[in-house]
């Protein structure tokens, strides 16, 4: 967990287990083996000649000690391991200020094992995707005999890193203006909630009402809106799975199923922060849900449960789910204690640029 991160908060008494209850994974021993649960296919993309794409905007946002700058320097780690279901990826920067951030963010996580630094100020970052999608569910099937249709991608992603006390409700500075701008003429957009916070201060609500408020306005003024819709697709994050408080509270409630090498899992994201919002009485989650299901139309919203760092892991590479931690406190400062195997964080982005590209 970053510096700018919320203190570790204990959470309230766990509601009693939901109806349709999903078992919780075992506590298995070394070497026995595990039951994989298969990764959620989102479909074909449509056979479209690789130069006719163009370049897809992509804004994050969240409140503040959501993890925002861990998310974007965890991507390209996340890249380098993504799996086979979405295909092989390389992000490549597209300018020195994306390239140092890139490499020293890497660095900081993957060598020294310590969290960048918070956000102070905006910046803009922009980098290129390129993927390979051969072998994966979305390869193009070879129509004729000779050469196939090709399976190579590229996207665009711009970002505009900014201070998430930038989003609170009331604020009209210059900052708040070009993060709505940059959030208004994207075509994606990647919202960090971070329960831990929320259960701290139950202020999560405030970052997002005035954010979505503005940005209904300027779409309206523009023509864009779908109806009562954004007409953005985006991905909802909820953060900090590999917290104890997060990940014990989904276990308890049977939220959880066992992935590869053990890593857990959570099958149904959207309905496991509908009910972690029930579960945290008191504070304004459920009110966020809300919010977002009001703005973004059905088929343009898709929810997933994140970790920018992973879980603690054995020897030999298996979640331990008896220390599947992977934070400690060294000196006063919060220190990752193991391998950075970053958890769900090229899913969101992967998601948002096919279902534009598909136009879902």
């Amino acid at each position: 967990m970053s510096p700018d991160e919320a203190e570790h908060t204990q959470f309230p008494d766990p509601l009693p287990r939901r109806r349709r209850e999903l078992p919780s994974p075992p506590l298995l021993a070394e070497g026995e083996p595990h039951k994989t649960h298969e990764p959620i296919v989102l479909g074909p993309l449509p056979d479209l000649p690789v130069q006719r794409q163009k370049g897809v905007r992509i804004g994050l946002w969240g409140s503040p000690a959501a993890g925002k700058t861990t998310f974007l320097g965890a991507l390209r780690l996340a890249a380098l391991s993504s799996p086979i279901a979405y295909g092989h990826w390389q992000v490549i920067a597209s300018d020195d200020v994306s390239e140092s951030f890139l490499i020293e963010t890497s660095r900081r996580l993957s060598i020294e094992r310590r969290f960048p630094e918070a956000t102070q100020s905006s910046r803009k970052f922009s980098w290129r995707f390129l993927g390979d999608l051969t072998d994966s569910p979305y390869a193009r099937r070879r129509r004729f005999r000779g050469r196939g249709a090709s399976n190579e991608v590229q996207f665009l992603l711009s970002l505009l890193d900014v201070s998430g006390d930038t989003y609170e409700d009331l604020n009209d500075n210059l900052a708040a203006k070009e993060s709505i701008e940059h959030l208004a003429d994207s075509s994606g957009l990647i919202y960090l909630f971070d329960p831990t916070r929320e259960a701290a201060d139950g202020r999560s609500f405030g970052y997002l009402n005035g954010t979505l408020a503005r940005l209904s306005r300027k779409c309206l003024a523009e023509g864009r809106l779908d109806g009562p819709y954004l007409p953005h697709h985006i991905s909802v994050c909820l953060t900090k799975f590999d917290d104890p408080e997060v990940f014990e509270r989904a276990r308890r409630g049977g939220w959880t199923d066992t992935g590869p090498n053990g890593t857990p899992v959570v099958p149904e994201a959207e309905q496991f922060f509908d009910w972690l919002a029930k579960d945290m009485h008191g504070g304004t989650m459920a009110l966020v849900a809300e919010a977002l299901r009001a703005s973004f139309h059905p088929s343009r919203i898709r929810f997933f449960v994140t970790s920018s760092i992973g879980f603690g892991t054995s020897p030999a590479g298996a979640v331990d789910l008896h220390r599947f931690g992977n934070v400690d406190e060294v000196d006063g400062a919060q220190q990752i204690i193991g391998p950075v195997i970053p958890h769900n964080v090229m899913e969101p982005v992967i998601s948002l640029l096919l279902g534009i590209r598909n136009r879902g």
